[in-house]
């Protein structure tokens, strides 16, 4: 039977090559992606409930993801997502923001900044499974047990072939992953050093030096426990909540339109 890919796109943890490969390679009615909600409204791409057939996708991939899509999804779920070392992350998200995002997401100050990028990994995680986190009394922990209900987890530096074995998985014989939206080459670095940046992703860093002292598993996950996975079985089981989960993505959407849109106001009117 095949499977449903339920992809945790973090930021700048190599998440947007595997989503522009499944762009390319599975037809549009098969695939899921808000990594970009404005993005999906500016093009009329429908949003997750306007999807006619959610049983045909094969692939459900963002930074905006929710455990109350999983009831929706009928296939088998195979859970995925990808870390990567903090620092370099909030490096690579400095460039990315200031050489490649629009005008409104470009800080005042780098103090900003890396408020503003605090504990992103731990967070984005947090983001999307909310009932997991209310049952942890940290981030932190909550992060820990997410990232061990997952059947899959990759560091960047294992990401293409990562990619490819988890499109293999969902019966795309060839996969078309390729290295994308890579920010190394725009010449813009933040100014603040590694010890400057550390104490804004204390918890992230936690978080990565657990999962990398484990011993590697590869092609799956090194910090994998059957009893979280089966917890996330059971989210898939609950009942459907459309109005919440609309009202959750309208939300989302917002905050994109607040910073992104031309004309906001426009924007939100329509």
């Amino acid at each position: 039977m095949e499977k449903t890919l339920f992809f945790v796109h973090v930021p700048k943890c190599a998440g947007m090559s595997l989503t522009n490969a499944l762009r390319r390679d599975l037809p549009a009615d098969r695939l899921y992606q808000n990594t970009s909600m404005i993005e999906n409204f500016r093009t009329g791409r429908p949003d997750f409930l306007e999807i006619g057939e959610l049983g045909k996708l094969r692939a459900v991939i963002g930074h905006w993801l929710h455990e109350a899509m999983l009831p929706f999804l009928t296939a088998p779920l195979l859970f995925a997502t990808s870390i990567r070392h903090p620092v370099q992350r909030v490096r690579s998200q400095y460039r990315f923001d200031m050489a490649m995002r629009a005008q409104g997401w470009k800080p005042p100050s780098e103090e900003h900044f890396l408020n503003r990028n605090r504990n992103v990994i731990c967070a984005f995680l947090c983001q999307v499974f909310p009932s997991i986190r209310a049952d942890h009394g940290s981030a932190l922990e909550a992060a820990k047990c997410i990232l061990s209900g997952m059947d899959v987890v990759f560091d960047v530096p294992d990401a293409l072939e990562a990619q490819r074995r988890l499109m293999r998985a969902i019966g795309l014989a060839d996969p078309s992953v390729q290295p994308e939206n890579a920010s190394g080459d725009t010449g813009i670095e933040i100014g603040a050093t590694n010890e400057d940046i550390l104490p804004f992703v204390a918890e992230d860093m936690a978080l990565y030096d657990w999962f990398t002292s484990r011993p590697p598993a590869p092609g799956g996950n090194p910090v994998h426990d059957p009893e979280v996975r089966a917890m996330f079985a059971r989210l898939a089981e609950r009942r459907r909540q459309p109005v919440f989960l609309a009202e959750t993505l309208a939300l989302r959407l917002a905050r994109e339109l607040h910073v992104e849109a031309p004309d906001g106001d426009a924007m939100e009117l329509r």
